[in-house]
């Protein structure tokens, strides 16, 4: 995963919790079309953070082999 790629996943979950934070009882309709595009975007970035997150699974597991 690349530099910018965490930093928008990290955006996104930002933006996202900021909005169900932040709206409250005052839930306006313009919300919903956003959250389901963030919820898109962060599905795809979602699949490359677990490949990342095997990766190192993987390493590790290695290095205490070594160990």
């Amino acid at each position: 995963m690349t530099d910018k790629e965490v930093c928008r996943y990290l955006e996104l979950v930002d933006r996202r919790l900021f909005i169900l934070i932040h709206s409250g009882i005052d839930w306006k309709p313009d919300y919903t079309p956003e959250l389901e595009a963030v919820d898109r975007e962060l599905a795809g970035l979602k699949e490359m953070v677990n490949r990342e997150h095997e990766k190192r699974k993987i390493c590790g597991m290695q290095v205490a082999q070594q160990g």
